[in-house]
């Protein structure tokens, strides 16, 4: 008798354990969401070859998406599925470069080898950041924050130089509403 109250016991917390764990991800839903932002570059002033340091903000937003922004408190876990920029719109010198670049994500700073401003234009040149760590930091900036500031540093070889950096971040929200 003794034993069947036993296994009564361990039948009984194997069922509650697993319940619950089945019960947590029956109140977990995901929403995916692409948000884009532009940083615009303004250089007008002519350098007259010399080069120039910019510094330029934007900022990216999920809570825009109103499955996000009704859950903020709610974030269980954000996973960047893709991270794009190019360059787009360039107005300038041909052989103008941006070189020792960065764009900064929140916490997480990506390095930028060399671009040529009106080649990758031209070719319609998306970069992607595939590098997990980074990728994983700034889902877990956003798991706290809604907003993700986004800061593109580098040196211009000459001005005047416009264009546009657009950046792209693909996300998988995961909401557990209990």
């Amino acid at each position: 008798m003794k034993t069947y109250r036993i296994f009564t016991y361990l039948f009984m917390f194997a069922a509650i354990t697993f319940s619950c764990d089945e019960l947590d991800e029956l109140t977990e839903f995901d929403v995916s969401g692409s948000f884009n932002s532009t940083i615009d570059v303004n250089l007008t002033d002519d350098s007259e070859g010399e080069p120039v340091t910019l510094t330029e903000t934007a900022a990216i937003d999920i809570s825009s998406n109103p499955d996000i922004a009704d859950n903020l408190n709610l974030i269980q876990n954000v996973t960047i599925t893709a991270l794009t920029f190019e360059i787009d719109n360039y107005v300038g010198a041909e052989d103008v470069t941006i070189t020792d670049a960065s764009i900064s994500f929140g916490d997480s700073s990506i390095n930028i080898s060399d671009i040529v401003l009106k080649t990758a234009d031209d070719g319609n040149i998306v970069y992607e950041v595939e590098d997990a760590s980074q990728l994983n930091a700034i889902g877990d900036f956003l798991e706290n924050n809604p907003v993700l500031n986004v800061t593109l540093m580098g040196t211009i070889s000459a001005t005047p130089a416009l264009f546009d950096v657009i950046i792209n971040l693909d996300t998988t929200v995961t909401i557990d509403a209990i």
